[in-house]
């Protein structure tokens, strides 16, 4: 009965026992989707709080959890990161959209507007953390000096970053 349960979509965990003499106690832990998931392969699913895969077939507000994609097996870190850098935006009042981890360690994130920074990868020297702190920083004044709509900002760079004009890609469906 147990491994029956634990076969349904929405059922993380179950627990059955006997008691005596006539009754049954079921315990039942329901999946809690924290985001979507995207494989680099295409795959889709859903990550739940607890950073573990899993399908379901009727999500209900699927559309508005965030996109989280990377390679195989790193849904527990992606969803890490995506938590850190949630905290991180909060100062601008931000939300995360898309967080994405590439096959070789690379960081991109897609803010609700639209625009994406590229982080590259983590490196002792220069911690993404760092990266993500400067943009929090100078993000409010690098809008107000430059007056052309910026699409892409370029955190990959130790000591600074780079801006790509254009309008930002502002996918509600926050595909990666």
């Amino acid at each position: 009965m147990r491994l029956a349960l634990e076969k349904l979509a929405w059922v993380r965990r179950a627990s059955v026992q006997r008691l005596w003499p006539d009754g049954i106690e079921l315990k039942i832990e329901e999946q809690v989707a924290a985001a979507r998931w995207q494989h680099g392969l295409g795959e889709a699913g859903l990550v739940n709080d607890h950073g573990e895969l899993f399908a379901a077939p009727d999500a209900p507000n699927q559309a508005a959890l965030p996109l989280l994609a990377g390679p195989e097996n790193s849904a527990a870190e992606v969803l890490s990161r995506y938590r850190e850098f949630t905290t991180m935006l909060a100062p601008l009042h931000r939300t995360l959209r898309v967080v994405a981890m590439s096959p070789r360690q690379s960081w991109e994130l897609r803010l609700d507007d639209g625009l994406t920074l590229e982080l590259g990868h983590d490196h002792a020297k220069h911690p993404i953390e760092e990266r993500v702190s400067r943009f929090v920083d100078t993000y409010a004044e690098a809008q107000r000096r430059i007056k052309t709509p910026i699409s892409v900002i370029d955190m990959r760079y130790p000591n600074g970053f780079a801006l790509r004009p254009g309008v930002p890609s502002n996918d509600n469906k926050g595909n990666a």
